[in-house]
């Protein structure tokens, strides 16, 4: 965290420094912010120390923030609706998986029909943000568009669970590069002023998506078959690569393609993803594949951790064009921001993918219902996610939602702590859209902050790594909600002798989570 000299006094010891600094924070943020959002496109050409040129070079004609009004909309709307297939593809699927895993004979592996998806998605998301800079966004989103599309159209012809969870890899690859790839491309052909208000509207797509997902692969399942699923995604997909293809004006200058190829970070991406997939292996199965004490649980996150490292000593030293600059971490308050998106995906996918569970096997409402309870977050999600946007518009800060959402947040998750069996339909209904309401404040705009607080050249490797650090928090958020659940029915079965029915319906409830 930098301050500005003039808030320190000299005449004090380190140590008050240092109390001093850390009570000014909150004031301090909240001053520098509009002057930093004013000045970040304009201040962001400047070359910091270890500033690599090529990363400016690598940019090109990208940005285009002057679209007439209409190109523009096309193209937002596009984008939306690919941002919203992409969390489709995720949601939809689980209420598809009993169904599914009867026909393929999955058996104790049901839980990869998810787990693919997501290891491969958050394995590629760091990628991609720097390979759009070398090859161009708009590359870069279609060659995501066919991998989703054509990973899911494999999925509905799978005959084997095996292939099935092979396909859903390589649509988790294009879902994962599109979650990133939309929301910098709207960044770059969005004004500084507007910027704030279509990044809400995106989170509003993303809380739509999470919601209608389950709905709509539960009907899907219930009128026709499970493959139906898979296939529509390719569908809806299908038109809005022609308008992504024909409207989005997004134009590359990197040179020639053997230059381009070059430039990419090899071995940051082969460290990159041998460590990612070396910890959400062994997490997505500890405790039901294999336990958590065995040689290849704690051999994997060993080396995943001793891989991390070398990633980041090979950013740091070795890599002319890295995934990851390490500079990200050092931009006034990113720090903070990138803690934050750990922690709000160790809340949220945590919270979001055990709540079902809670509403099914302990207060016995069935699948329809506990789908329709799930509105009571992500109605107010979108909405708050829709007002943060115009208010980060027309305010210009981004902090004011951030601390309005902690605190609603907080509030609401703290107040979960008195569910049980017992709880009525009015408390827990109103608890939720609290909660739901600090979600929207909070997701979209710690990403404004980022932009705010960064270079313009680094917006792409920004969203990917927020994304990447989001997401690493969701896949220990759901493994702490599933241990402690876990825990706690068994206990309660040991004492009251009941069968394992429960214990069954949470260990296989992980598969929701993906």
């Amino acid at each position: 965290m930098s301050f500005h000299p003039n808030n320190v006094d000299t005449s004090q010891s380190s140590t008050d420094q240092i109390t001093q600094e850390a009570m000014q924070m909150p004031s301090q943020i909240l001053n520098d912010e509009k002057l930093r959002v004013a000045n970040v496109d304009s201040s962001s050409s400047t070359q910091g120390p270890d500033q690599n040129q090529s990363d400016a070079e690598s940019i090109g004609g990208q940005r285009n923030s002057d679209l007439p009004r209409k190109r523009l909309l096309i193209s937002i709307t596009a984008l939306s609706v690919c941002l919203f297939v992409s969390f489709l593809d995720q949601t939809s699927v689980s209420t598809a998986t009993p169904a599914l895993a009867g026909e393929l004979e999955t058996g104790t592996s049901t839980s990869w029909i998810g787990t693919s998806f997501l290891i491969a998605s958050t394995a590629f998301q760091l990628i991609n943000g720097r390979l759009s800079d070398i090859f161009g966004r708009k590359n870069m989103l279609l060659l995501c568009l066919f991998l989703m599309g054509a990973g899911d159209l494999a999925c509905g012809f799978a005959k084997t669970p095996v292939q099935l969870y092979v396909f859903r890899s390589i649509a988790g690859v294009g879902g994962g590069g599109i979650n990133s790839l939309v929301m910098i491309i709207v960044s770059d052909i969005t004004s500084l002023q507007n910027r704030g208000y279509y990044q809400g509207m995106l989170g509003a797509i993303i809380a739509l998506a999470n919601g209608v997902g389950p709905f709509l692969g539960g009907a899907i399942v219930q009128s026709a078959t499970w493959r139906w699923v898979f296939w529509m995604i390719p569908i809806i997909t299908l038109p809005t690569t022609a308008i992504i293809w024909f409207y989005l004006p997004l134009k590359h200058r990197s040179g020639e393609y053997m230059a381009k190829i070059k430039k990419i970070d090899y071995g940051g991406i082969a460290l990159n993803i041998a460590s990612t997939l070396l910890l959400l292996i062994p997490i997505s199965g500890g405790g039901v594949t294999y336990a958590w004490t065995s040689a290849f649980f704690i051999a994997t996150v060993v080396i995943s951790v001793f891989l991390a490292v070398l990633f980041v000593l090979f950013e740091w030293k070795i890599a002319k064009l890295p995934i990851m600059p390490l500079r990200l971490y050092r931009a006034p308050h990113c720090w903070a921001l990138y803690l934050q998106s750990f922690l709000t995906g160790l809340a949220y996918f945590g919270n979001f993918f055990y709540l079902p569970l809670y509403f099914q096997s302990v207060l016995g409402y069935d699948a329809l219902v506990a789908g329709a309870l799930i509105l009571a977050v992500v109605i107010p999600t979108s909405l708050t996610s829709i007002l943060s946007g115009q208010y980060m518009s027309r305010v210009g800060s981004y902090m004011h939602c951030i601390l309005a959402g902690f605190a609603l947040w907080t509030l609401g998750n703290g107040l979960t702590l008195i569910f049980d069996r017992n709880t009525k339909l009015g408390p827990l209904i109103i608890i939720l859209i609290v909660e739901g309401a600090g979600i929207g404040f909070t997701l979209q705009p710690t990403l404004v902050g980022m932009y705010a607080n960064g270079r313009s050249e680094d917006r792409a490797v920004t969203t990917g790594l927020r994304n990447f650090i989001r997401t690493i928090g969701g896949a220990f958020g759901v493994l702490y909600k599933e241990i402690n659940i876990r825990r706690a029915q068994q206990t309660s079965l040991l004492v009251t002798g009941k069968t394992c029915r429960v214990v069954g319906e949470v260990e296989s409830g992980s598969d929701a989570a993906y």
